[in-house]
């Protein structure tokens, strides 16, 4: 399965798509899912824009999204979501637990998780603040400077709802960073590039500090993420010295930026392992050279192909980027900074929250973060020549010394940051071993992967549905009463519960009264609701009829005016729809006229 994984989007649609096209066209390869990690930005009109927390100058009446919400152009590919710090909340809060923004583009929702092709996709919007963690949703259309940016602060309940889960995740979207990941990395390469990050990495206050615990309790095998305007790798051991994470952030929507990633996943035996095959072979190093990863443009997927000679005309571009965005961020930083100057904890929560000032200012378009992919692909090539020279052995069961190591990677081992505070030696000697093994796995069972696709093609693309999650489901049943409209409790304060049987039991028999269902490698799923017949201009519909079919009670964040005000506003989506059809009809006469 093909995975493109984006920053933080910006509105810029038209860029991303046309990318992926260009991407597409010269790999000879389809992608069957783009997750972009926040800001998306679902402007749909002017009162939108209203509730959109960014500064006036940088806002525009309307960006690429319009043309794919009134229908004049469509997503080719299935289109997933985080929200982040700078999104339209009146749209984002109607669909709480998730919908459809416009056709084949769908928010995940405030806290979730999803199935897609058998992959488990859990997904967190907005970022973390100290001071509105613990707060109730009490923000509400009309938005003030102040209630438009904690509208989209994390609270403790989202939080929790995820630390329930006890089935594995394969993949976390997030859109700021899990707290202290940047130590399991290059963090000596993100400095240099971001050095005003330096205060927030040496007092452990860059990310989210309950993210990193959901990062220890799920042990994902990928982690997504944007915010800070980088793109940035690293490695997570987990404390069993078995499982690790890949943590992947990426750069703004930007031409010359480092925004999108493509990845070739294949999930065999409920293990997940990346497939290099779609890499161009022009890009790929050859087995006996050393990899230069710090100059190496290998995976640099941009709308235009830069070379690795810089030019003048690539520095005016960048050095005028890097300006826009020092100046975009350091305005956003005020305006954050001041809409909270009420707020006792605002002072000590600063540079944890809008972490993107000044960004990009030492940032070179050429050079990469250090690379694990890269280091994948070299540990990949090196096993292939140990089976060639070694067909009496079992490399699965072959001893790797920390000499062998050092010699196979010894250009990586010299890249990598120094973490000796974090990751003992021990654990990387543990590392590489699991690399080489589940990668050993995957390229065993890669041809008959392979043959299987192939013969299976047709089947298989009809099974990119994103569907529903039944331990999720049930957890949304045991604790949505906590945010119902009928409670007074507040929701951050309380205990969760996992899930009873007689929970599961109520979900599966609600999903089996669907008929959504399909069928991967044996196991049913039931895909969302809006495939079919969708209505991704009604919001309040989509979020209704998701509550009425699991029979949960509407929430309690909303106040009757902002859903008085909701229901106004569709009626003037319809009389659009109306205008927009008879100009159609009208243009159509004109033509055969």
């Amino acid at each position: 399965m093909f995975i493109a994984v984006v920053g933080c989007t910006h509105g810029e649609l038209d860029l991303i798509y046309s990318t992926l096209e260009k991407i597409e066209e010269e790999n000879k390869i389809k992608v069957d899912l783009l997750i972009c990690c926040g800001d998306f930005q679902s402007v749909r009109y002017s009162v939108d824009n209203e509730c959109l927390n960014v500064p006036a100058k940088y806002k525009k009446e309307q960006n690429d999204f319009v043309d794919y919400f009134i229908g004049k152009k469509k997503a080719k590919i299935l289109t997933i979501f985080v929200g982040g710090n700078h999104e339209a909340m009146n749209v984002l809060k109607q669909l709480y637990y998730g919908g459809w923004v416009a056709p084949n583009i769908y928010y995940l929702g405030y806290s979730n998780v999803y199935n897609i092709n058998n992959f488990r996709i859990c997904s967190l919007s907005g970022i973390y603040k100290k001071y509105s963690f613990f707060k109730k949703y009490y923000e509400s259309y009309p938005y003030t400077d102040i209630t438009k940016v904690s509208a989209y602060h994390i609270r403790k309940y989202e939080i929790e709802k995820l630390k329930l889960l006890k089935n594995n995740v394969d993949i976390v979207v997030t859109h700021d960073w899990p707290n202290n990941i940047e130590k399991h990395g290059d963090v000596h390469d993100l400095l240099r590039r971001k050095y005003h990050f330096q205060s927030d990495v040496y007092n452990n206050t860059l990310g989210n500090p309950h993210t990193e615990i959901l990062l220890n309790k799920l042990k994902p095998y990928f982690w997504f993420a944007s915010h800070l305007h980088v793109k940035y790798s690293a490695l997570y051991i987990h404390n069993d010295q078995k499982q690790y994470t890949r943590f992947l952030s990426l750069d703004k929507a930007q031409e010359y930026k480092h925004f999108i990633q493509i990845l070739n996943i294949v999930k065999k035996k409920d293990s997940i392992n990346l497939n290099f095959h779609h890499v161009p072979k022009a890009f790929l190093p050859e087995v006996n050279s050393k990899m230069d990863f710090q100059n190496d443009a290998q995976h640099n997927h941009v709308l235009e192909n830069i070379p690795n000679t810089k030019t003048n005309t690539h520095n005016h571009n960048d050095n005028n980027n890097n300006n826009d965005d020092n100046n975009n961020d350091d305005n956003n930083n005020n305006d954050d900074n001041n809409n909270n100057n009420n707020d006792n904890n605002n002072n000590n929560d600063n540079n944890n929250n809008n972490n993107d000032s000044n960004n990009n200012n030492n940032d070179d378009s050429i050079n990469l973060a250090y690379d694990h992919e890269k280091a994948l692909y070299e540990l990949d090539k090196h096993m292939q020549l140990d089976e060639k020279q070694n067909d009496d052995k079992n490399i699965s069961n072959k001893k790797v010394s920390l000499e062998d190591k050092n010699q196979h990677n010894n250009h990586n081992v010299n890249k990598q940051v120094d973490i000796s505070t974090n990751v003992c030696e021990q654990n990387n000697n543990s590392l590489h071993i699991n690399l080489k093994k589940n990668d050993e796995e995957s390229l065993n069972d890669n041809k008959d992967e392979q043959t299987s696709q192939d013969e299976n093609i047709t089947d298989e693309k009809k099974k990119f549905y994103l569907c529903y999650d039944t331990e999720w489901l049930a957890i949304l049943k045991a604790n949505h009463h906590l945010i119902s409209a009928s409670c007074d409790k507040d929701y951050n304060l309380e205990t969760l519960t996992y899930p009873t049987k007689e929970d599961f039991d109520f979900v599966e028999n609600k999903l089996k009264q669907l008929d959504t269902k399909i069928t991967i490698k044996g196991k049913d799923y039931y895909y969302v609701n809006g495939y079919n017949t969708p209505n991704y201009k009604n919001l309040q519909e989509q979020r209704q009829l998701f509550l009425k079919r699991f029979e949960l009670e509407e929430l309690s964040i909303y106040t009757e005016s902002e859903l008085a005000f909701f229901a106004e506003e569709m009626k003037t989506w319809e009389k659009m729809n109306t205008d927009i059809y008879n100009e159609e009809q009208k243009n159509e006469c004109n033509i055969e006229a």
